[in-house]
């Protein structure tokens, strides 16, 4: 089964609240060894579509954390916001999405 485990930190958090809300980013704490080696394959210039809950396409552009800033559509902005309000609720606590 696919699977992700994500957390948005309270360091995360106090970052957002000094330097804004292209801050927020959402930290990969685990996930099954196929998702794994695509977000492996992330970076700045080659950002890649993860389907969180095989639903929700984010873009990871960074091998350890879900930006914001990396979200393309409007859409996706606004998923992230919500997945980000949602586990931030409860910070430093990973939430594991299986599919």
């Amino acid at each position: 089964m696919t699977h992700i485990r994500l957390a948005v930190t309270a360091a995360v958090i106090q970052q957002v609240n000094n330097a804004g809300q292209n801050q927020r980013q959402i930290a990969i704490q685990g996930a099954s060894s196929e998702l794994l080696a695509q977000i492996n394959g992330a970076s700045r210039s080659n950002r890649i579509p993860i389907p969180i809950n095989g639903e929700f396409a984010l873009i990871v552009g960074d091998t350890g954390a879900i930006w914001y800033a990396h979200q393309v559509t409007d859409i996706q902005k606004a998923d992230f916001s919500s997945l980000y309000e949602l586990l931030a609720r409860r910070p430093d606590r990973p939430v594991q999405f299986s599919w």
